[in-house]
């Protein structure tokens, strides 16, 4: 081999080598294991935070569902509702005429003239009776235990499927009232579905004069839950609760088409209907009637075969209540309040109906709604 093509070799060898070592050089500059390291670590750290993050929301989800127990001995009024195909059990509490209070002195919207007459209502009226006065409790002094209660019972070990204010939950519509009431309902379970069917009471403006009306205090109550007709209802897999809003007087137009889609959409589906009402319905024999004229001396339910009362249906209410009456109807109970006194009984063949006891009084409804055994 000459001399020449052996110095040519040695100088590719060499060339090799440099190229070969500019490679290394230019790697290492480009990829320090400084950075590689620094990624590594915070990919560990990352995980770890997120192992942190994580125990922390599910410390947080225990908590929240942590509610405390109630102090008060509530006395609860438990009633089972058979209905027809339905899949499981369900379980739904009912709180009604609470006739909260809060205003101990005038106010803005509660006229000075009306404050002795608001006071006793206070003192005498809404009072929970108890052995001694140290046990005594106002309605205003009831809310708080009630959204208690309503948070912290389990019935089989799960929270309610449903909670229905049934009306008359304040004593008149005011800022005081109503600031009120929305501040513990604003603590109820989220997770459970809520139906606040209105009555006179709730609405009730009559103390406020010039100050409030009717309207206003209808604009005020959205500020709990909306307040929207169109949602007074609670639509569970296997039947719907439909409520009646504002039954203390006859329904409107717009009010009927909703509950009659609501009511025609669960026929479609051929899903039993619970009605919600704060006003009973009458019954077809004089079982309702005599106890009525018992507790409050009067009719103090809506009639439909006779004309007694206060509450007799215009044409359009009648029409509603056809629906409810007829033999094929697609209702298969009716929950009330209003009476003040509990009772139970069938307004006709195919419909019971169950009218509780208050709510100032210390009672809270649970209502065990269970496959039909025939």
């Amino acid at each position: 081999m000459d001399k020449k093509r052996i110095w040519r070799m040695a100088m590719l060898l060499a060339a090799i080598i440099l190229l070969a070592a500019a490679i290394v050089i230019l790697v290492k500059k480009k990829s320090p294991p400084a950075v590689i390291e620094w990624e590594t670590q915070t990919q560990e750290e990352t995980q770890e935070s997120t192992e942190i993050q994580t125990q922390e929301e599910s410390t947080e989800a225990q908590e929240a569902v942590d509610y405390p127990a109630p102090e008060y001995d509530f006395q609860i009024e438990e009633i089972t509702i058979e209905l027809p195909g339905i899949s499981r059990e369900y379980s739904l509490a009912w709180v009604s005429d609470l006739h909260m209070i809060t205003d101990k002195e005038p106010a803005d919207d509660v006229m000075e003239e009306f404050s002795e007459a608001i006071e006793q209502r206070y003192e005498t009226l809404f009072v929970n009776p108890a052995q001694s006065e140290d046990e005594v409790k106002h309605s205003d002094e009831l809310l708080p235990e009630i959204i208690k209660y309503l948070n912290y019972t389990q019935i089989d070990g799960k929270p309610f499927d449903g909670i229905i204010f049934g009306g008359d939950m304040l004593d008149y519509c005011s800022r005081s009232n109503l600031d009120t009431f929305k501040e513990e309902y604003e603590k109820l379970n989220p997770d459970i579905p809520k139906l606040y069917i209105r009555a006179d009471h709730d609405y009730g403006f009559w103390y406020g004069g010039e100050a409030l009306t009717e309207e206003k205090a209808w604009e005020m109550h959205k500020e709990i839950d909306g307040d929207d007709l169109n949602d007074k209802y609670l639509d569970f897999e296997d039947f719907v609760v439909i409520g009646v809003n504002r039954s203390n007087k006859d329904i409107t137009q717009q009010q009927y088409e909703i509950i009659k889609q609501q009511y025609d959409a669960a026929k479609q589906k051929d899903k039993p209907v619970i009605i919600v009402t704060h006003v009973p319905y009458e019954a077809q024999d004089d079982g309702l009637r005599e106890y009525s004229m018992q507790v409050r001396n009067k009719v103090y339910y809506w009639t439909y075969f006779s004309n007694e009362g206060d509450n007799i249906p215009n044409d359009l209410t009648r029409q509603y209540f056809s629906e409810i009456y007829s033999e094929d109807t697609q209702v298969c109970n009716v929950l009330a309040g209003h009476l003040h006194a509990s009772w139970d009984g069938n307004i006709s063949e195919q419909v019971t109906q169950h009218i509780f006891a208050p709510a100032f009084m210390g009672f809270i409804g649970v209502i065990h709604v269970v496959p039909s055994v025939s």
